[in-house]
């Protein structure tokens, strides 16, 4: 008889542990499904951000990566940053330089945790951080352009020799900034004739400003970038002089952040990275996808329309891992970076801009792509 009773007491035992095993696994799996869906601000617990990464950007094409992967500016639960990599993102945009450069300053969530660059404007730039006590590196490589960036110039310009009397407006010390003086030192021009055009320089505080003033017929040329180069082919009889078509290697755009914030949020920055790379992906092969966020999120690309948004992607290259190794010079290559950063912080200084160039190395954080590619 107590050998019957503790074989029953035996059996349920039994069968109490495996019915909370079950349970225990139902759990885990429900947990884990609901975990994916979670809102932002409780799924940023996979990340050291207990709050949406705020990343400042201006309209251009080369950001579609990114805009992709977050399904749009707001933060949202359909995002590859948030379902994939637990992190919530917010994009802004911000035309002005000037303000542009104070919320960077300023971090976030009350200005930007990440804010865009191109590695020629970044030579320019962080000297002056520096000296305002910011370190900032860039860590991420985003687009190439590839004639995103040109000069729009009335019907009687057709050449950089013609433009020594003619006044042409641009956002100073920027990539349009940088491409003029590529273009004029890579001219027949002599120093003199060369000078004579900068004299002449009308610097607006955004683009859409130097654009606008172009169309109006207040300059001869603009050099702006997409979708204001379409935006200011509307002129009558104007057209595109030159652009990164004929310099294709010159303006690379990059993520950058505070020193600090990348040290003290490396998973944030690294999901951020992944999440980017996904959307670049995704974005190359559904590029309707990509102009359709452009449209639906920023006014100049809705002003532009979406076929027309559609063919400005073909004016940028949106690089992947490998890409960025090549960069970074972290596939055993000479860092591109360097030799841009170095050029462009050269003739910064040649016109005054900065008294000594930065140091390439202490420009950028590699770790991040070194990371992933020695891991792939």
């Amino acid at each position: 008889m107590i050998n019957i009773l503790m074989y029953q007491f035996s059996k349920k035992l039994r069968m109490f542990w495996f019915l909370a095993a079950v349970v225990i696994i139902v759990i885990t799996v429900v947990a884990f499904a609901v975990f994916q869906r979670l809102p932002d601000q409780q799924v940023a617990s996979r990340v050291e951000l207990n709050r949406p990464l705020i990343v400042g950007i201006v309209s251009w094409p080369g950001y579609a990566g990114g805009i992709v992967a977050n399904r749009g500016f707001s933060e949202n639960e359909d995002s590859i940053f948030t379902r994939k990599y637990g992190l919530a993102v917010r994009f802004i945009l911000i035309e002005d330089i000037d303000a542009r450069g104070k919320a960077f300053a300023k971090g976030g969530p009350g200005g930007i945790d990440v804010v865009w660059t191109t590695i020629d404007f970044w030579a320019n730039e962080l000297p002056n951080f520096v000296a305002g006590g910011i370190e900032a590196e860039a860590f991420l490589h985003v687009d190439w352009s590839r004639g995103g960036d040109a000069m729009v110039a009335d019907k009687s310009i057709t050449s950089l020799a013609d433009l020594k009397d003619k006044k042409v407006t641009l956002v100073q010390f920027t990539p349009s900034h940088w491409l003029l003086e590529y273009a004029l030192r890579k001219s027949q021009l002599t120093p003199d004739e060369q000078q004579k055009i900068r004299d002449n320089l009308v610097f607006t505080q955004d683009v859409p400003t130097a654009r606008s003033a172009f169309v109006a017929g207040h300059a001869d040329a603009a050099v702006v970038w997409e979708p204001d180069v379409k935006q200011a082919l509307k002129r009558d009889s104007s057209h595109v002089l030159f652009s990164t078509k004929d310099f294709p290697n010159i303006i690379a755009d990059m993520m950058v952040a505070k020193r600090d914030f990348i040290k003290t949020h490396p998973k944030t920055i690294e999901a951020f990275i992944r999440g980017w790379f996904d959307g670049v992906d995704e974005a190359k092969k559904n590029p309707d996808l990509a102009a359709r966020l452009l449209v639906e999120n920023e006014p100049l690309f809705a002003d532009l329309g979406f076929s027309e948004t559609r063919d400005s992607l073909s004016w940028v290259y949106w690089p992947d891992l490998n890409d960025n190794a090549q960069m970074f010079g972290v596939d055993g290559s000479a860092p591109l970076f360097d030799s841009i950063f170095n050029d462009a912080g050269l003739i910064w200084k040649s016109l005054g801009v900065i008294d000594e160039p930065a140091n390439a190395s202490a420009a950028k954080n590699d770790s991040f792509i070194r990371g992933a590619y020695n891991a792939q």
